[in-house]
């Protein structure tokens, strides 16, 4: 069972996440918080595997505060929970660090279903918010910390194994599939995925696709 961080700054709104959170059998709220300070002090206190936040709150916004979760505690997945899909905050969270970012007029169903992904790995993002990354890719305006002028020199550093990983993110493989294609447990997927993504600079899922597209590692 996994365990998640609730913020928002509506009092009610985290009421009404709570209550449908209590339905999961896979999922269990070990905290809330109004803003990005109060969540980053509770994650540090004690880190949640899931921190499900809002993107504007007082204080601290949740982009912000993803990033400075990520930083401090790489192994906890954030995921925004807002209203609209703004280009501009979606890819600053992509590259603070936030592995989803979903919109608040989605049914329960799908943002159980979302959330269920990218606890295996995968990347919660509704389909606006998607489009918008595959549009930013496409443009080469995405902002990674692996530039474009040395991502040949980065692929050069890489094993066989490493560049297969990247491949496989890139088309949206699990860690599961991952796992079954080579054969390999789930958590050695994860431990080295995020070996590689600290050896290349990268925070997310996103970004190591990204990465795989420009490198030509995939289509």
């Amino acid at each position: 069972m996994a365990s998640v961080l609730l913020v928002d700054d509506h009092a009610l709104y985290r009421e009404g996440l709570r209550e449908l959170f209590a339905k999961w059998e896979d999922f269990e709220v070990a905290g809330e918080a109004s803003d990005g300070l109060e969540a980053v002090a509770k994650c540090s206190a004690n880190p949640p595997d899931l921190v499900i936040m809002d993107v504007k709150m007082p204080v601290m916004d949740g982009i912000e505060a993803c990033g400075a979760i990520r930083r401090d505690h790489p192994e906890t997945i954030v995921v925004m929970l807002s209203l609209y899909a703004e280009r501009e905050r979606v890819l600053s969270a992509i590259t603070a660090g936030a592995q989803g970012y979903l919109l608040k007029s989605m049914y329960a169903r799908q943002l159980h279903d979302r959330l269920r992904s990218v606890m295996a790995g995968g990347a919660a993002l509704s389909e606006d918010v998607a489009a918008i990354c595959l549009d930013a890719i496409r443009s080469s305006r995405f902002a990674m910390p692996v530039m474009e002028e040395g991502t040949r020199r980065a692929l050069g550093l890489l094993t066989e194994h490493e560049e297969e990983l990247l491949r496989l993110v890139a088309i949206g493989a699990s860690n599961r599939e991952i796992g079954e294609r080579l054969y390999i447990g789930e958590s050695t997927v994860k431990k080295q995925l995020s070996a590689l993504m600290v050896k290349l600079g990268l925070k997310n899922r996103v970004q190591a696709a990204t990465f795989a597209l420009r490198a030509g590692l995939a289509d």
